[in-house]
């Protein structure tokens, strides 16, 4: 969806432009919200109708933004992938010899973890809404970092599969939080590179994340403990440390900003205005803060939105690599004997990340910079395919150094668009109780495929799993007839409503907005990116 009022042209308010509306498909006062608009922005103090302001300005507030919130926000992530990705770092370090257990035991720990975690999603974000995420979030991150630290005392099969069962249940709600989150402060042309900072920090730490281990499993022997052990215990207590301290660092919201470590306030009394008044203009759903609950209305209107669901599967089955590739990339490489010590294979997989950093940053600033999200997501996902495919057709005398560089390429294509994704559902989705169930279904069904992805590299298929990437190839494709399935899925929506409703006058226009039950995305004036 194009934005009213993006940083790049002049921001003075004109009553006939349609204030979250895709203006390439329809021209200038074809019809007039200016009143709608205006009874929405009442429902918020800090919302100034006449406001203008200075593309100058919007930047200077958004890099505020960017620098005070997000940079937090992407610290605390990274903690949080510390502390999913070290069991593929712990696997290295005579992990299952220690606790006499398999890797389908390992795989099953990866299953109770994920179905731990898709269940308490919505109700973490149900709560997020009440409580507030500047306070649930920080205590969500203390209790998975003392369950991942309490992984230091595992001492068997059941233990291990307890600890797996209580970080999925801590970890849940915190992503669909954190993208709520952050649309209280982004207006949907920023959110896709946002959310792609948001996840670089998934490369960051995958990448740090060899490094440490690579120190701290050398302490196997200190005090008569392996060294998986003080690497959970380490970046265990850590998260916690980072958890408390954002309970001090997360505001409320851009006009939440006043306390310890804030400055009394970074936004000038102005800037809260343009910062509020920028939000509402691109979508005036955003305009009610008060909404403390997620309705039972907005909950099945989410469960069971067409527009939705679309963007759910894409999740499912274009992240089904995703899980396979971090857990065993270490023990992939490993296996293939590159003649470099055992642990040096967790040092191996950082070019992975530093590819899927790139690859990632890249397609989500060329998806809002062209405002598309379909073609970018088609595109990203090819590339993901041919990458799995060369793993699986390889032959199994194949150069070991080949098939090295084949892992690491197709480590590259992880993430590629689920940032893009995450924004396009994020946009197209409102008011906020909806857009936060929406959100946590797409989290649980990128968590989801999961139970399904871990468990297609069996014992008996390795070390090189062809059957497992033959699969993934596969939904890689029906992701990429997903992303174009849902483009023109929108576009049809869009272009029905457009037709409804050319021909309405002011006066229609304002008996529908004073008649219509219609609210969010349902309202004929909304148009869903694509």
């Amino acid at each position: 969806m194009t934005m009213a009022n993006d940083s790049k042209v002049d921001n003075k308010f004109d009553p006939e432009r349609p204030a979250s509306f895709d203006n390439s498909s329809l021209d200038d006062g074809d019809f007039n919200r200016d009143e709608w608009l205006r009874a929405q922005g009442e429902k918020n103090p800090f919302y100034v109708h006449e406001l203008t302001w200075t593309p100058s300005e919007e930047k200077e507030i958004v890099r505020t933004f960017d620098f005070r919130v997000l940079t937090w926000i992407a610290l605390m992530f990274l903690f949080m992938q510390l502390d999913r990705g070290n069991m593929g770092n712990a696997l290295t370090d005579n992990f299952m010899e220690d606790l006499n257990i398999s890797l389908n035991t390992v795989n099953l720990g990866s299953t109770i973890f994920t179905l731990t975690f898709c269940l308490f999603e919505i109700p973490s974000n149900i709560i997020i809404v009440r409580a507030g995420p500047q306070r649930w979030i920080p205590f969500l991150m203390v209790l998975w970092g003392f369950a991942t630290a309490s992984q230091f005392f595992l001492k068997d099969r059941v233990t291990f599969l307890i600890c797996r069962a209580l970080v999925g249940m801590f970890e849940a709600g915190y992503i669909p939080g954190i993208a709520l989150y952050l649309t209280s402060y982004y207006k949907r042309s920023e959110m896709a590179v946002r959310l792609s900072i948001f996840w670089s920090t998934l490369a960051v730490a995958n990448s740090i994340a060899g490094v440490l281990a690579y120190g701290i499993l050398h302490m196997r022997g200190v005090a008569g403990k392996a060294g998986w052990r003080w690497l959970f215990l380490f970046e265990g207590l850590a998260t916690v440390v980072i958890g408390l301290l954002s309970f001090l660092m997360l505001p409320g919201g851009p006009t939440a900003t006043k306390g310890l470590f804030r400055h009394n306030g970074y936004l000038t009394p102005r800037q809260e205005q343009i910062a509020m008044t920028r939000l509402i203009r691109d979508d005036p759903t955003k305009a009610d803060t008060r909404q403390k609950s997620v309705s039972k209305k907005h909950f099945f209107k989410a469960l069971f939105s067409p527009k939705i669901w679309p963007n759910i599967l894409i999740g499912f089955f274009g992240l089904l690599p995703f899980a396979p590739l971090t857990i065993l990339s270490p023990l992939i490489i490993k296996n293939l004997n590159l003649g470099v010590p055992a642990l040096v294979s967790n040092l191996l997989v950082i070019p992975g990340y530093v590819i899927s950093l790139s690859v990632m940053t890249f397609v989500s600033w060329s998806s809002d910079r062209h405002n598309e999200r379909a073609i970018h997501g088609a595109l990203a996902s090819t590339y993901y395919a041919i990458c799995i495919l060369a793993l699986a057709t390889l032959p199994a005398d194949a150069n070991k150094f080949t098939l090295y560089f084949a892992l690491i390429f197709a480590m590259g294509g992880q993430t590629c668009w689920h940032p893009v994704n995450a924004a396009w559902i994020a946009g197209n989705t409102a008011p906020v109780g909806k857009r936060s169930i929406a959100l946590a279904m797409y989290i649980i069904s990128v968590n989801a495929c999961d139970m399904v992805s871990v468990n297609l590299f069996r014992d008996e298929d390795a070390p090189r799993f062809y059957t497992g990437f033959y699969i993934l190839f596969g939904a890689l494709i029906f992701t990429i007839v997903l992303f174009i399935f849902q483009r023109y899925h929108l576009m049809y929506i869009n272009r029905k409503r457009e037709e409804k409703t050319k021909d309405w006058t002011a006066e229609e226009w304002r008996h529908y907005n004073e008649t219509t039950k219609d609210e969010g995305d349902d309202h004929l004036s909304f148009r869903y990116s694509y």
